[in-house]
């Protein structure tokens, strides 16, 4: 009971929905402009944007379990910086990628969508691995963590064109991710710290 509250708890606290929400939108629009003419029907795209919501969330309790160490100095009233164990949180992050990706192992190019959020994955793994669990905030870390965003909106699409990639697809996820990173610089105060702190160095 106490694992399942604290799970509660930290949902609460950090699953900010009424950011994901319409970010997980977003990236649907994206992935249902791939081919055209528009052929996503309006289930077609809320279903992808329940998939969007899950891999962001899941990927959300990753983020937050490797950012512990930062926490316990800078956020110690966090759920997670205050636990002795982070196993609840890995298994319910697991839970949520799982349910949203297992429906797209039997459909259209699985192959492709697997291969997309196992490199966002890949990318974040390295990421965790390279840099200082005790800063967090650092410019080109933002950079390698917004890529996910439009790796998402490809893994979800409800359609994808025939070949891999195409340059309609490309220019799709490029302005995803300048959407991405431009509201997290707007958003976020440590962000612009980073980025300015880069700028001033000597």
């Amino acid at each position: 009971m106490r694992a399942l509250s604290l799970v509660a708890a930290y949902l609460r606290e950090r699953a900010r929905l009424r950011l994901l929400v319409p970010l997980s939108i977003l990236l649907a629009l994206a992935g249902c402009s791939f081919v055209t003419p528009w052929s996503a029907s309006v289930r077609d795209a809320a279903v992808a944007a329940l998939q969007a919501l899950g891999l962001m969330l899941a990927f959300r309790i990753w983020d937050d379990i490797e950012d512990r160490e930062f926490d316990r100095i800078r956020h110690p009233d966090r759920v997670l910086a205050s636990v002795s164990t982070t196993s609840p949180f890995q298994v319910l992050g697991f839970a949520i990628a799982m349910a949203a990706l297992f429906p797209l192992t039997m459909s259209q190019f699985a192959v492709r969508r697997l291969a997309a959020v196992g490199l966002a994955t890949a990318l974040l793994a390295a990421w965790y691995g390279a840099r200082s669990k005790r800063r967090r905030r650092h410019a080109l870390g933002e950079h390698v963590l917004a890529i996910k965003y439009p790796l998402i909106a490809y893994t979800v699409a409800p359609r994808l064109p025939a070949a891999p990639i195409t340059p309609r697809v490309i220019a799709i996820l490029f302005v995803v991710y300048a959407v991405i990173c431009a509201f997290d610089y707007a958003d976020d105060v440590e962000l612009r710290h980073a980025f300015t702190s880069r700028r001033t160095m000597p």
